[in-house]
């Protein structure tokens, strides 16, 4: 095997390797940081000559995309799972997002009777001695949908293709994350910028306080899932302040709050009882620091979503606490973390996945951490309840009743977990914005909740 010669055969322009991609065929481009960007603007310039072909992906954070101009009526649609940047493109119907759990991911987009994606698009790192190519910020669903389209181009269907733009950029992580230059059909030489997050704004006293909470639930050698913005933060800064011990992680993304942890040698692994000595994740989001952390980092691992936020595996976690947002809570603890009413805000990710796995680890812990209260711009700057009496109208459940642990506010905490209906109804109201509590009182008796 002629490593050299086989890259060779492979390399072409960014022009050149999207017109192999066919019509009628849905094509994946990527979770958050690593989207081909070289590939992806020569696929859009197509749009005139093709027919009926989709881009998905979930977490745009690429402000300057090219795909913004495509619409419903467009040659080439968007599926925009997690909408961020594009938001507002969702929530108009001008692009669509397909709500699925984020664990069943791989098998939803290999598998034949659900939707298999055709077109891998993938932002590589350049080839190793051994003609590997690192996924680098992402194993998340890519690596099955790059593996699942290679196999059946060998099988013969020309619709299925990996298409690989090599970034000297993209940092050389560890795990199960992994493409060989045989599974690649096209190559493109592009460097480009990662992906950064903005700063996160301070923290509120009110989050603080939340954070402080959450961190009564965190042991010496306690597992975490954490995700990004000001409570999580405020979680990482109440360890900081408690001196906590020996934490390990198990998380579906790496972010920068993870680093501050390690240097702190707060987050050690050296504890944990599934997967030690490692920080186990899917994919990463966050600043050049946090890229250049994961690099050729022994103690941080990729790994498929399928196996990292598999519930079974999670629940292999000893002590596994995991702390989530959400944006509405109802009197009965169903969580809706996914759209205002029915205009849709986020994807449902993997709040579920880890709900689920930490109940099934030995001592683990589930937390819907928010605000009491919000102030959205449609209720002209009016504060409201984020805990209501029901999920307004149009509102997705994320997490069900059944399902939520704890939900902890600025007020405290709620077990909601095994509670009837009465206790977990006393027991959210107790964590509601004081101005609203009557209120939620009176609706709870008139529904004879209480």
């Amino acid at each position: 095997m002629d490593l050299k010669e086989m890259y060779k055969k492979r390399l072409m322009s960014a022009e050149q390797a999207v017109k192999m991609v066919k019509n009628n065929t849905e094509v994946w481009i990527g979770i958050a940081v690593p989207v081909p960007l070289a590939l992806v603007d020569a696929l859009v310039a197509r749009e005139p000559e093709v027919e009926n072909i989709s881009i998905n992906h979930i977490v745009d954070i690429h402000p300057q995309n090219t795909w913004r101009k495509l619409g419903r009526e467009t040659n080439i649609r968007v599926d925009c799972g997690y909408p961020s940047v594009s938001r507002e493109l969702v929530v108009s119907g001008e692009f669509t997002m397909t709500p699925n759990r984020f664990c069943e991911l791989p098998k939803i987009y290999t598998d034949e009777n659900f939707r298999p994606m055709h077109v891998a698009m993938v932002l590589v790192t350049p080839m190793d001695k051994h003609g590997y190519f690192c996924l680098g910020v992402g194993a998340d669903a890519t690596l099955a949908i790059a593996k699942n389209a290679a196999k059946k181009r060998r099988e013969g269907d020309d619709r299925y293709m990996v298409l690989a733009q090599v970034n000297n950029q993209v940092p050389r992580s560890r795990g199960m994350n992994y493409l060989h230059i045989s599974e690649i059909t096209a190559l493109v030489e592009q460097d480009q910028d990662l992906a950064v997050l903005p700063d996160t704004p301070p923290m509120t006293p009110e989050e603080e306080l939340i954070g402080r909470y959450c961190a009564e639930f965190v042991k010496d050698g306690s597992t975490i899932q954490l995700g990004i913005g000001s409570i999580p933060n405020a979680v990482a800064q109440a360890f900081l302040d408690t001196h906590v011990q020996d934490l390990g992680v198990h998380s579906e993304m790496a972010c920068d709050t993870m680093i501050n942890l390690w240097e702190a040698e707060i987050i050690t692994n050296r504890r944990k009882t599934f997967m030690p000595y490692r920080s186990i994740f899917t994919f990463a989001m966050g600043t050049r620091k946090l890229y250049d952390w994961i690099d050729d980092n022994p103690g941080v691992e990729f790994y498929p979503v399928d196996f990292v936020n598999n519930p079974h595996n999670i629940g292999k976690n000893d002590n596994l606490v995991s702390i989530n947002a959400c944006l509405q809570v109802d009197l009965t603890g169903q969580i809706c973390s996914e759209s205002m009413g029915y205009k849709q805000y986020t994807h449902p990710g993997g709040q579920l996945d880890f709900v689920d796995g930490a109940f099934q680890s030995k001592g683990g812990v589930s937390i819907i951490a928010t605000t009491s209260t919000a102030t959205p711009r449609s209720s002209g700057g009016q504060m409201i309840s984020k805990i209501a009496p029901q999920i307004t109208p149009g509102g997705i459940i994320t997490t069900p009743r059944s399902c939520a642990d704890y939900v902890i506010t600025e007020y405290g905490t709620a077990k909601i977990k095994g509670q009837s209906v009465r206790q977990r109804v006393r027991n959210i109201i107790s964590v509601a914005h004081p101005d609203f509590r009557d209120e939620l009182e009176f609706e709870a008796r008139r529904r004879n909740l209480i």
